[in-house]
């Protein structure tokens, strides 16, 4: 019955959110579907212009929370046991989250979540800082892929997309972030505009290494790292980003990889001895979707949409993580680990989120763990 309840509370919040006053995102984890959880958590994404300096102030973290949030993070990643109890949750961070195993009815896959649990003014998140989603055991992960929505209900869709893609490709972690990009309309002190009114807001964080999505995308990294790397082949940081209408009009899907439209770095995407996954993501995509037009820099090198001043394409793509905020990234040191993909609204539609897990799984091959076993039908690992 509560259940039940729960669920109409849902229902209703996601038709009108200013009806429904009692809903915690705590409700959303009572849904069966993880894509209907992600869509629920979404509505609770910290609002445009919701901060001052000094609300703003108070859900950031302290030097002890943002320890705890990189510990929990990365003990994410860890997880091996169905039920997600090797995950550990640190004791500063249990008034606000929580560890939860998730059984999704349409793949009938568990997962583990880190998700908030309380909101403040407006239900809006009290802290913001995103929340994530594995596999509940290693034996789920097909590929090493780390995908994350960096700017929920900005661009619309990217949250849910991802997650149908992560489970669709069998990927090793989903990031979604907490605050809408204006939440605190202050310009960051990173990145600095090289024109004028095109400044990158402090919640932000593709150009704030401050926000907690940040925090969280670089001990995925050095997680990753420590774990054998991310070799081409199986494994990239993937963002999802929603573009206008009026950008980069001509294209409904433009992939890049944190590199500019210098003719060095257009001369990088076409090196043909180089194993590009940005590049092979679109001549799959090309395949799976002819009629759209998927582009890489050297295709449009008009499009501006390079992600040259996002901060963890930049830390990827091998400057100093004390320089991001100051250093693009350059052909010497691109790794090309880093995929940015900025598309049109029909990209991000329901409709084709299973096209999109045929272009992941046809882009990266599968590196299944021990005692798993590649599906030839499904294209995910399988316990052998």
């Amino acid at each position: 019955m509560l259940i039940l309840l729960a669920v109409s509370w849902i229902s209703l919040y996601l038709n009108d959110r200013a009806k429904v006053t009692k809903l915690s995102p705590k409700d959303c984890l009572a849904l069966h579907n993880l894509n209907d959880l992600i869509s629920c958590l979404d509505a609770f994404t910290v609002s445009p212009s919701f901060y001052d300096s000094v609300s703003y102030a108070a859900a950031q973290p302290t030097e002890e929370e943002n320890t705890a949030w990189t510990s929990v993070v990365s003990s994410m990643l860890d997880v091996n046991a169905n039920d997600c109890s090797s995950i550990k949750l640190p004791s500063v961070l249990e008034h606000f989250y929580v560890v939860t195993t998730f059984s999704d009815a349409d793949s009938t896959r568990s997962f583990c979540i880190l998700s908030e649990t309380t909101t403040s003014i407006n239900q809006n998140y009290t802290k913001g800082w995103g929340s994530m989603i594995v596999p509940a055991s290693a034996k789920q992960i097909s590929r090493r892929l780390h995908l994350s929505a960096p700017h929920p209900q900005a661009d619309i869709n990217t949250p849910q997309q991802a997650g149908a893609i992560f489970v669709l490709s069998g990927a090793h972690s989903l990031l979604v972030s907490g605050r809408f990009r204006s939440a605190y309309a202050m310009e960051t002190d990173c990145i600095v505009p090289t024109q004028p009114r095109k400044g990158y807001f402090k919640t932000d964080p593709t150009h704030d290494i401050n926000e907690p999505f940040s925090i969280a995308n670089r001990a995925i990294r050095d997680w990753q790292n420590a774990n054998d790397g991310c070799p081409s082949e199986t494994c990239a940081y993937v963002q999802f980003h929603g573009k206008a209408a009026a950008s980069c009009a001509a294209d409904t899907m433009f992939i890049s990889s944190g590199l500019g439209n210098s003719n060095s770095s257009l001369s990088w995407y076409r090196d043909p001895s180089l194993d590009i996954p940005a590049r092979r993501l679109r001549d799959v995509a090309r395949t799976v979707f002819p009629t759209w037009n998927v582009t890489i820099p050297p295709d449009d090198p008009d499009c501006a949409l390079t992600a040259t001043s996002n901060v963890f394409g930049r830390l990827i793509n091998g400057v100093p993580e004390s320089n991001v905020c100051m250093t693009e990234a350059n052909t010497l040191t691109a790794t090309g680990e880093f995929i940015h993909i900025e598309q049109a609204i029909v990209s991000r539609q329901s409709n084709v989120y299973d096209q999109w897990g045929e272009v992941f799984k046809r882009t990266f091959r599968t590196s299944c763990t021990e005692g798993t076993v590649e599906d030839s039908e499904t294209g995910i690992c399988k316990e052998s």
